[in-house]
């Protein structure tokens, strides 16, 4: 069983992704964890031996992806141990009644996680509430619901390349579309998806990764036939790189945490500070848009996303939280609340309009 291990002191991880930020669902989950195993309110006295662990953002339009594992503390030194767990039995229910079993996908993408992962090709809508149940012989059962926001509107998304502070950025303006007096709550994102390159051909309306022996022997066969091609293909990894962001936006939550000269992994904004339409921006450090030895080529992702609340909330206190590291005494740190029955973590929605942007030389 795959374990992954975290040795600290309450209030210093053990490690980091190298971006500053997520490097695949996997590390954001183990960091996450780290700081979740070590709070003190709101659940103090609470055991975090042997629960379940869920964090998982379902947004609408992509496939479903749950990851579980569960915490296992490990003597009295302040040793937390996250493992897989794959026995779960993973269902995600709909308001309707419709249920969607979720299988644990074995996929080497997935080798490295910290936790399992089940997934199914379902995908979920904007504007429809899901159910979670995660069900563990060893671990009991868990759950939890969210609510997926409405789509994303927005208008006029414009980039440029810019300098912020001597460093060079991608600057992002756009005006956002709203509905006055009711409550969203948006997330600026960017991340960069490693990939790697690989080819295939279309043979009787089926595609042949031509990296499969079997495959290889075919195309052999079948290459003079009419509309036979290999063509290149760029097949996404699951492994990221979190991309820093900079603001001007004096509306922003992240102004509440800290100023805005620093770099942030999201920028944070509800709804409340505008009304039908507000037009705003953010920059996303390009330090990683170009990988100069080209070993580790990838898609720059930006993602205008609008969460659940719970999402939004277990998010920005999780950034308040990291922040406060150092600056108080470790008993006062605060590690925020999930929305896990009889687990820990959160099961989270959004929907999101996100731009794809190719710097590597993919070849």
């Amino acid at each position: 069983m795959s374990r992954l291990r975290l040795t600290f002191r309450c209030g210093r991880a053990a490690g980091f992704d190298r971006a500053g930020g997520l490097a695949g669902a996997g590390l954001l989950l183990a960091v996450i964890l780290f700081f979740t195993a070590c709070r003190k309110s709101p659940y103090p006295g609470d055991p975090v031996n042997n629960q379940l662990v869920i964090l998982t953002e379902i947004s609408a339009g992509d496939s479903l992806k749950v990851p579980v594992s569960k915490s296992i503390q490990v003597g009295s030194g302040g040793i937390i141990s996250f493992e897989k767990v794959s026995s779960a039995h993973v269902q995600i229910f709909r308001a309707d009644g419709r249920s969607w079993l979720l299988k644990l996908n074995t996929s080497p993408d997935f080798a490295n996680d910290p936790a399992s992962i089940y997934t199914a090709p379902q995908r979920p809508h904007s504007g429809t509430t899901y159910s979670l149940q995660v069900q563990d012989p060893l671990s009991g059962t868990v759950t939890a619901q969210t609510t997926i926001p409405p789509l994303v509107h927005l208008t006029g998304f414009d980039t440029s390349s810019d300098m912020h502070a001597g460093t060079p950025v991608l600057n992002c303006k756009f005006t956002l579309l709203d509905t006055p007096g009711v409550d969203h709550y948006y997330i600026f994102e960017a991340v960069k998806q490693l990939v790697r390159m690989g080819h295939s051909f279309v043979w009787k309306g089926m595609r042949y990764d031509y990296a499969k022996t079997d495959a290889q022997k075919l195309y052999q066969t079948v290459k003079d036939s009419p509309g036979v091609v290999l063509r290149l293909d760029t097949i996404p990894r699951n492994t990221f790189l979190r991309l820093n962001l900079f603001t001007d936006d004096p509306n922003v939550a992240n102004s509440q945490v800290t100023s805005l000269d620093s770099p942030f992994r999201r920028i944070f904004l509800p709804s409340r500070v505008f009304g039908a339409s507000y037009t705003t921006s953010f920059s996303v450090d390009k330090k990683f848009f170009q990988d100069p030895t080209n070993s580790s080529p990838g898609i720059v992702l930006v993602m205008v996303k609008s969460v659940s609340p719970e999402l939004y909330n277990y998010l920005f206190y999780y950034e308040k939280y990291k922040l406060d590291i150092g600056s108080v005494p470790t008993g006062q740190l605060y590690s925020p609340p999930g929305n896990i029955v009889n687990g820990l973590g959160i099961f989270g929605s959004s929907s999101k309009r996100q731009w794809f942007y190719y710097f590597d030389q993919l070849k």
